[in-house]
């Protein structure tokens, strides 16, 4: 059993806030949009 890399696990989830983060911009973008051209 290999112990797990605390700095790879780091890494890992900046990875992963960074996509939430892109995936939630994305979102607010549409419905900014979707409210204006309304």
């Amino acid at each position: 059993m290999v112990t797990p890399n605390p700095n790879r696990q780091k890494v890992e989830l900046n990875r992963t806030s960074l996509f939430w983060g892109l995936l939630l911009i994305f979102v607010l973008a549409i419905l900014f949009s979707s409210y204006i051209f309304n």
